[in-house]
């Protein structure tokens, strides 16, 4: 499997943390684990709603939304992607 490009927007608590795109072919082993580079867009005025709950290590909720472009030998589809976690942030 290959990935072509990604969409996808970033939340932490409802708070829309940023936007990821990007449109580099990555080949997806098979039966195996990958790492997806994530780079993305930083809404600055929402940072400071959540750095409170990342200092004192409070249990978040991380949520993407958007579209992946995924297929193999040239035959591609675009699908969607609705992915929710908690993760607990600490700095110390």
């Amino acid at each position: 499997m290959q990935l072509k490009n990604s969409d996808l927007d970033i939340f932490i608590d409802g708070n829309l943390l940023g936007h990821s795109s990007f449109d580099t072919l990555i080949r997806i082993p098979r039966r195996d684990t990958f790492l997806l580079p994530v780079k993305f867009d930083v809404e600055m005025q929402t940072i400071f709603k959540n750095a409170w709950s990342t200092i004192i290590g409070k249990e978040v909720v991380v949520r993407l939304t958007g579209k992946l472009r995924i297929g193999k030998a040239n035959l591609f589809m675009t699908l969607p992607v609705n992915y929710e976690s908690k993760q607990i942030f600490s700095i110390f």
